[in-house]
């Protein structure tokens, strides 16, 4: 049986079809002599087909779950996010991933990587049981979702689940090496898990189109655009791993999902509420700054075991100037950026006290609140030095309060995210297009000033893959996406040392050993 299966053994009669699952990110320990629940339902009682669009529902809860918790950690590892100077009330696990050099037991990946299995494993399960529970028949009069509808469902989610384990996850004993295990699997390549997902796409995108009956509809268009992305990221990464989806193959089949994928003003959003909050919340925004935004100076890295400053490439040792590249230097330059790249300032205690740009209108503040115009940005950066020292705001106009560092300003606790954006699709699109494939009417240079007019930015005059890994570095700020492309775009510059004290530095969250230990084999 999975070792998720125990799952579906916990639910409470009272109607929670998942477990409460409790991440305790950065803990090194928790309390785990719980008594079991007084009411507990086994898996067989959800096999009334009047539980179908329970069950669904279900499966879409996790996603949220894993949505958030998954792309943060992703945005931690790359240069996006960086271990915040005001992480000190945590434990070393984020520390660990901005390092690139990751603990086996780090548990912040572990809670995060146990979230995504469990949203594969109810995926998976809604599948299994609509085709080997003979209970679970959807043309019963009590059904409560029709069978195109439970098909959908979990091969939709079963895709997302396997596109999340090929692209952010890797082999425990090889930090460059993508891939991830399925229940107790023996280790599968990210290309193979690629494949996987194109294929369970393809069988939602059927689903699809029998309920549109001939239609094109919303969802084929956001299943296409999901499974363009999958298919751009299999095609442009190298890797180690021969067969699965990759190369040649992987990008033609992209360039064909993406002319049929989202248009302007669409996008397919992951939901987040009082119950299920937004990751980047607790773990890089207001609610707990642990991974704050990239300002790209050695003086800002936070001095933990293992010591980032001793993973980053430098590019300038006399000024300290990170190879990574610098959100704050951005918006200086540019303030109409604020658009794409929604920042905090942070103070001496870890507090947002305001924000610039399009931040998150729910956002809390400890003292100012809202956001303020981009012309008083610069009396921000009169007063911020970045030493990793506090620095009273008095140029503002307020000396009692201090800057120390920016955090992302784009979510708060209850703010959704794009799982995948017309914006990123016409990306996707204008990539395909420089790479010589034809990804519909538009040129590229027609598809990146699209994206650009929806933030008023104004037109370019030129686009090629440079430019185009910049657009896509600020319209995807805060999204999970720059990790897959420091790793497969040429142009992006990989920010961590190849080796710190003999140990490669990581470009996947590897498996842990909650994931590995009770796998036979590992």
């Amino acid at each position: 049986m999975s070792n998720y299966a125990t799952t579906l053994e916990r639910l409470s009669a009272l109607g929670l079809i998942l477990a409460l699952s409790v991440s305790f990110v950065g803990c090194d320990s928790f309390v785990s002599n719980v008594d079991q629940p007084k009411d507990a339902a086994g898996s067989e009682q959800f096999n009334d087909p009047a539980e179908a669009e329970f069950l669904i529902t279900g499966v879409e809860s996790q996603w949220a779950d894993t949505h958030s918790g998954v792309t943060d950690l992703a945005d931690g590892l790359s240069d996006e996010f960086r271990f915040g100077i005001n992480g000190d009330a945590t434990f070393p696990t984020f520390a660990q991933i901005d390092a690139g050099i990751l603990a086996d037991d780090n548990n912040s990946i572990t809670g995060a990587l146990a979230d995504l299995q469990e949203y594969r494993y109810l995926a998976d399960d809604l599948l299994r049981r609509l085709e080997e529970e003979e209970a679970f028949d959807p043309s019963d009069p009590s059904a409560s979702a029709s069978e195109e509808d439970i098909r959908l469902a979990a091969n939709l989610h079963g895709a997302n689940a396997r596109y999340y384990l090929a692209t952010y996850f890797g082999h425990p004993d090889d930090p460059r090496r993508g891939g991830a295990t399925i229940d107790t699997s023996a280790f599968i390549p990210s290309p193979q898990l690629y494949q996987q997902a194109d294929d369970k796409y393809e069988n939602a995108l059927a689903q699809a189109e029998a309920l549109a009956e001939g239609d094109e509809s919303l969802r084929q268009r956001q299943i296409q655009s999901a499974r363009a992305r999958a298919a751009l990221y299999a095609g442009t990464h190298n890797f180690q791993d021969s067969g699965g989806f990759q190369g040649g193959t992987a990008l033609q089949a992209a360039a064909q999902y993406a002319q049929e994928g989202l248009e302007q003003g669409e996008s397919w959003d992951v939901a987040y509420d009082l119950n299920t909050g937004n990751d980047y919340h607790d773990q890089a925004g207001a609610g707990r700054l642990q991974l704050a935004v990239q300002d790209g100076n050695v003086a800002q890295l936070a001095a933990r075991s293992p010591d980032p400053s001793q993973s980053y490439r430098v590019a300038d040792q006399s000024t300290g100037e990170l190879v990574a590249r610098s959100h704050i230097e951005t918006v200086t330059n540019n303030p109409a950026e604020f658009s794409r790249i929604p920042l905090t300032v942070i103070n001496e205690g870890g507090s947002s006290l305001f924000g610039f740009g399009a931040v998150a209108p729910n956002l809390p503040s400890s003292l100012l609140g809202g956001a303020l115009d981009a012309s008083a940005f610069p009396a921000v950066l009169a007063d911020w030095a970045p030493d990793g020292e506090a620095n009273s705001l008095a140029t503002l106009g307020f000396p009692d309060a201090t800057v120390i560092e920016f955090g992302q300003g784009r979510y708060a606790q209850q703010t959704d995210m794009p799982f995948i954006s017309w914006q990123e699709l016409f990306l996707i699109r204008a990539e395909l297009e420089l790479r010589g494939y034809d990804a519909g009417s538009e040129t590229a240079l027609e598809l990146v000033n699209d994206v650009r007019e929806s933030y008023n930015l104004s037109d370019l005059e030129s686009i090629d893959l440079d430019r185009l890994a910049i657009e896509r570095d600020r319209t995807l700020f805060a999204t999970g996406s720059r990790l897959p492309d420091q790793r497969r775009m040429d142009v992006v510059e990989w920010h961590l040392k190849d080796q710190v004290n003999g140990q490669t530095t990581a470009q996947w969250l590897q498996l842990t050993r909650a994931e590995t230990q009770p796998n036979p084999n590992f």
